[in-house]
């Protein structure tokens, strides 16, 4: 199963912020051109930051031209980014996390955690614990819904993939809408079939736990 970045989606992000810093920049300009203008004094200011928004835009759009595809299947999986591919089976990756930024959900992240002395092509790392966590897309730019995304990778990741707490959060927002248009309140399916493998997954773990040597497995970071 592959997830497509949606690249002409963010194109048009690209273009309409570009065509947002020309058209500041000839308003900067205009504004520096009349000295008795209120902003006249900011005006040079003004321009370095539209030129700046036109050159970030640019070169976002250029980089667009990179493909962005996962490829995920019972192996694990093939990343095809910024021009480099790279193969990580499911042993080397230690979680998949969808984050939120700040304390907003309006742009969750898939976050990937990789082993000790893993690295993944095309992408810059942080570090924690010596091991290397990747920022790989936002869920909304994605070709399909993010609950979409979060089944094929919990498909073939199991419990590497923790979207607990975003699918939480959606299902809340859908169930304070249904209730406001005086809808029947339901359990969100994408959620309750979340919980149901999670349960299962957790079950699987104790019955290994039991039949080990006692020692609970080290969490994934």
């Amino acid at each position: 199963m592959q997830l497509h970045r949606n690249t002409t989606k963010l194109r048009k992000t690209c273009l309409a912020w570009g065509v947002f810093g020309a058209l500041a920049w000839l308003a900067a300009r205009w504004v520096g051109a009349n000295p008795d203008h209120l902003y006249h004094g900011k005006a040079s200011f003004f321009e370095v930051v539209s030129l700046a928004t036109v050159a970030v835009s640019l070169l976002s759009w250029l980089m667009l031209l990179w493909p962005f595809v996962i490829e995920v299947d019972a192996g694990g999986l093939t990343l095809r980014l910024r021009g480099i591919t790279t193969r990580l089976p499911w042993e080397s990756v230690e979680s998949l996390t969808i984050t939120r930024v700040g304390e907003s959900w309006d742009a969750p992240t898939i976050k990937m955690c990789l082993a000790p002395e893993v690295k993944l092509g095309g992408r810059v790392a942080t570090k924690r614990d010596g091991r290397r966590i990747y920022s790989l897309l936002e869920l909304k730019d994605f070709t399909i819904e993010p609950e979409e995304v979060i089944a094929v990778l919990r498909r073939y990741g199991g419990g590497r993939v923790d979207a607990q707490e975003y699918l939480q959060h959606r299902a809340a927002k859908r169930v304070v809408a249904r209730f406001m248009r005086g809808d029947e309140v339901r359990a969100d399916p994408h959620l309750a079939e979340y919980m149901a493998a999670q349960r299962s997954i957790e079950a699987e773990k104790r019955e290994e736990l039991s039949s080990g040597d006692g020692q609970e497995p080290g969490r994934w970071c």
